[in-house]
């Protein structure tokens, strides 16, 4: 818990935060002109205390720490790093850290001289190092590697694999999932970049999940389960659930818009192609690039030979975002015994 006094410079701080996420690519935003970065990349340091209150969450799991190293003695700090979930995946449980335990601290501090840090790296008692913030850890040269998955877990994966129905993850800890070569933005939506506010605009803050396309571009697996005349795909971020049907749209269906739109899908050998309309969703991404109200999304999600890489591909339309279509790429790999796990996001 966060005393009374901090509260709202602590909700200043999460929400400063994502400027922090963009510097280190860990959000998807294309193009964010202009932003003031809340934390210094350059100004890596380590600080002692004692852990006052953790919070083991999504997105991202939260400290108090008491600083006990010189000149700063007694001071309370806001810490965050990654979530609980990607937490888990490389090994490290709620347990690892306990309040009363004395701790130090790898990471970036604020730009404006509060009391905040990014941990990277927590330091224990016994000296274990831990990269609770994997992609930047690894930057400063901390190893991270995938937990084990049992075996009994990958071998009911492999014996319910069927095509594309089954769990696909990230290749790695690296980098953004989509890629693209270019984005012809209108000047509308240049304008519209510019003048985004975050603080106040961003809803994944509020744990408001992203709608199409923006919601794609995550760092955790998905899935696709058959039911027939429907597709049904899960996405553990925000626990997103998408439906993709294969036969024409039901017609109650049309009469709304939805944040992850409608879909409408057919298979082209080992290519599942589908057309998403009718996005409620006004960003196109989370770095404030409008979305206009007629965008159609047309995705591939192609299998490989081997069934174990599932590459993805959308094309945009939308003439009040784009000057012309715009294209994404990325893929998923095959991990055996993977699954989704629930996200439960808790704002702050």
């Amino acid at each position: 818990m966060i005393f009374d006094t901090d509260r709202r410079r602590a909700v200043d701080i999460y929400r400063a935060f994502f400027f922090f996420l963009l510097v280190l690519g860990l959000v998807s935003a294309e193009a964010h002109h202009g932003s003031a970065f809340y934390y210094d990349l350059e100004n890596i340091v380590k600080i002692e205390g004692e852990v006052l209150a953790i919070s083991w969450r999504n997105p991202h799991v939260t400290m108090d720490l008491r600083r006990t190293d010189d000149g700063a003695a007694n001071e309370v700090w806001g810490v965050e790093s990654s979530s609980a979930n990607t937490l888990l995946r490389i090994g490290i449980e709620q347990g690892v850290v306990a309040v009363g335990d004395h701790v130090t601290l790898t990471g970036a501090l604020s730009r404006h001289g509060l009391p905040a840090m990014a941990a990277f790296v927590i330091t224990l008692e016994d000296g274990t190092d831990l990269p609770i913030w994997p992609r930047p850890a690894m930057r400063l040269g901390y190893e991270v590697k995938p937990a084990p998955i049992s075996t009994v877990a990958a071998e009911i994966s492999r014996s319910e694999a069927r095509g594309i129905f089954r769990v696909w993850s990230r290749p790695d800890l690296k980098g953004l999932f989509l890629q693209s070569d270019h984005l012809p933005f209108t000047l509308a939506a240049l304008t519209a970049q510019e003048a985004w506010n975050p603080l106040e605009e961003d809803p994944v803050l509020d744990c408001i999940p992203r709608g199409m396309p923006s919601v794609m571009n995550s760092p955790f697996p998905v899935e696709f389960v058959d039911q027939r005349n429907t597709i049904v795909m899960r996405l553990e971020e925000y626990d997103v659930v998408r439906t993709i049907h294969l036969e024409s749209m039901p017609s109650t269906s049309t009469r709304f818009r939805m944040p992850v739109g409608h879909s409408v899908g057919y298979w082209e050998r080992n290519t599942l192609v589908v057309t998403t309309t009718r996005i409620s969703d006004k960003f196109f991404d989370d770095g404030g690039t409008p979305q206009g109200e007629t965008a159609e999304i047309v995705e591939r999600f192609t299998l490989s030979e081997d069934g174990t890489r599932l590459d993805y591909e959308s094309i945009h339309t939308d003439p009040f975002t784009f000057t012309e279509p715009a294209r994404q790429t990325g893929y998923w790999d095959w991990i055996p015994g993977e699954q989704i796990r629930p996200y439960d996001c808790e704002a702050r």
